[in-house]
């Protein structure tokens, strides 16, 4: 049944992503059936029948019922990311015993005589080199401070925003795949105009619109 349910004209129309919380989810859909409900539609209940109000209406409950009954097999709405599977936590070995200090033992007399003498002479040799060489400044440093470049300006990238002309949406977005009066279908994702501007969109994560958000500021 699931497989039958067109999941994504659900949340085309209650504006929300797969990816969102169970109550969002809930209230999105209790707005919509407010909007649908045969008291705000000025007609008669038999008018009201056979109108597209009441077909959408009746399409919603079966789609809602079909995404509530997959989040209780599966804990998440259709098309949500899945959760992450849960791993066991294996048990920790105790630490293993450390081995007993190992005692140095002492050195034989007849090695250390000669090793102050060996000592004294390195010593000298590192006094003498120190003396000997002069230091020299850093030129490597100091070309490159001296190419250092200033950082760049980071290149702002297009978003699409409200307001928006047609245009612009077509710059960034591209030609859409279907155009109904003044909505624009990308795939799943859409856009939508009013008197030539943007005032609202939905991106899906099948098919992303380049915007940080999925619907607009105003909807949160």
């Amino acid at each position: 049944m699931a497989n039958e349910i067109d999941f994504l004209d659900l949340y085309r129309q209650l504006r929300v992503s797969p990816d969102c919380s169970l109550d969002e989810f809930k209230r999105a859909y209790r707005r919509c059936v407010s909007s649908l409900h045969p008291d705000r539609i000025p007609t008669g209940r038999e008018s009201y029948r056979n109108s597209r109000s009441a077909q959408r209406l009746q399409q919603l409950n079966v789609q809602y019922e079909a995404a509530m009954e997959f989040q209780r097999l599966h804990g998440r709405l259709p098309g949500a990311s899945p959760l992450p599977p849960v791993v066991p936590q294996r048990a920790v070995p105790p630490p293993r015993p450390s081995p007993p200090p190992v005692t140095p033992r002492a050195p034989r007399r007849e090695h250390v005589k000669w090793l102050i003498p060996i000592a004294l002479i390195s010593i000298g040799i590192l006094f003498w080199g120190a003396s000997a060489v002069a230091p020299q400044p850093d030129a490597s440093g100091e070309a490159a401070r001296e190419n250092e470049a200033s950082p760049a300006e980071a290149s702002a990238t297009p978003n699409l925003t409200l307001g928006m002309s047609p245009e612009n949406v077509r710059a960034i977005e591209g030609n859409p795949v279907a155009i109904r009066d003044e909505l624009w279908e990308y795939g799943p994702s859409w856009v939508r105009f009013d008197h030539g501007s943007v005032v609202d969109w939905y991106s899906s994560p099948l098919h992303s619109l380049k915007t940080a958000r999925t619907v607009p500021p105003t909807h949160r």
